[in-house]
């Protein structure tokens, strides 16, 4: 037969109780035994240290006030400790029958170790109900990225398939180009994907930014000056020990971003030493991020309603990506406002 934890606290308490009682009579005896062997004078004639009915009467008053005492001591143990852990248990079975809403709200006031266990349960369980959402989130999202390239494609290869279309030279660069968005989306969805489960690996060498970055703004030149931009570094020598191809792809992400949103302008790609390591700024003419979105910037398939407005194909992946290679390199990407320019800013740790 299983006992709960308020049982098993009662029978302790009792037990407790019963132990005591009994321990205190035995050693008040014994003691008064020895000291009428060794000092019977201190005695009236006749005394006896062997209990009498009355001492035995005493004796199960106490045992039964004390078992009374424990009891009520391990009912209110008990209602503290057990209430907390069976909503727990009953958040459990709920999230395990899918629930993932499901909380533990303990009745009582908790102690220490009980009311963290419920707040662990609990942050467990939002985790899990966000993960879950997230996956849906994921699925949903991809879905819908993929199904425009891929429609476009599957129209275009039909239309050649059934003579409306001829294969020439500009039909092919325009497939080409849509086989180059969903590579880049796969490579994307990748990056952030390995990123968040913290396995993005990263081939680092020590590299000189400087030359890595001015290298990459000329071969990025074409295609900047054709949206209307054109593209600067500003750096001193500097030696960072990176992976340069995923700093490229990062860089690359913030450039297609700015051509997308920004007003043409004058990009400068300007590189700082900081306490630890170095911090990259992408500065752009603005119109600049809504204050309110700000905050979920950098987040995965997060895009404002002006964004999608203005750049209906965009996957909301490019600043994720950001984020994910900035964190493996031990920074962080984050957006600020100054002087009236957009300053994207990538911070590699040391």
């Amino acid at each position: 037969m299983k006992f709960d934890i308020s049982r098993h606290l009662t029978l302790a308490m009792a037990t407790v109780a019963i132990a005591t009682v009994l321990f205190s009579f035995i050693v008040f005896y014994i003691v008064y035994t020895i000291a009428v062997w060794c000092a019977p004078k201190l005695f009236p004639p006749g005394f006896s240290a062997m209990p009498n009915g009355w001492d035995l009467v005493i004796m199960g008053v106490v045992t039964g006030m004390g078992i009374g005492l424990g009891a009520w001591i391990a009912a209110g143990m008990a209602r503290h400790i057990v209430e907390p852990m069976h909503a727990v248990g009953r958040a459990a079975r709920a999230i395990a029958d899918g629930d993932l809403t499901a909380r533990a709200a303990p009745l009582v006031e908790a102690p220490g170790e009980t009311a963290t266990l419920v707040e662990d349960f609990n942050a467990m369980a939002g985790r899990l109900e966000k993960a879950a959402h997230d996956a849906v989130s994921w699925n949903a999202q991809i879905a819908h990225e993929l199904r425009t390239p891929l429609t476009i494609l599957k129209g275009r290869l039909q239309g050649v398939s059934d003579g409306v279309f001829v294969m020439d030279d500009m039909l092919l660069r325009g497939l080409l180009t849509q086989v180059d968005g969903l590579a880049r989306l796969v490579e994307d969805l990748r990056c952030v994907s390995l990123a968040d489960i913290g396995r993005l690996e990263l081939q680092v060498g020590e590299v000189d930014l400087r030359t890595g970055l001015e290298e990459w703004a000329a071969m990025m030149a074409p295609t900047v000056e054709r949206a209307g931009f054109s593209l600067s570094v500003e750096s001193a020598s500097i030696r960072a020990r990176v992976d340069m191809a995923r700093l490229r792809q990062a860089l690359l992400a913030l450039v297609d971003n700015a051509l997308h949103y920004a007003t043409p302008c004058a990009l400068r790609l300007v590189v700082r030493h900081q306490e630890r390591g170095v911090a990259i700024h992408l500065i752009d003419h603005g119109p600049g991020v809504p204050l309110d979105q700000q905050a979920d910037l950098f987040r995965v398939f997060t895009r404002g309603a002006a964004a999608r407005e203005t750049h209906r194909t965009g996957s909301g992946l490019g600043l994720a990506v950001v984020q994910a290679i900035a964190h493996a390199h031990g920074g962080a990407a984050r957006y600020r406002w100054q002087d009236g320019h957009s300053h994207f800013i990538v911070t590699l740790g040391a």
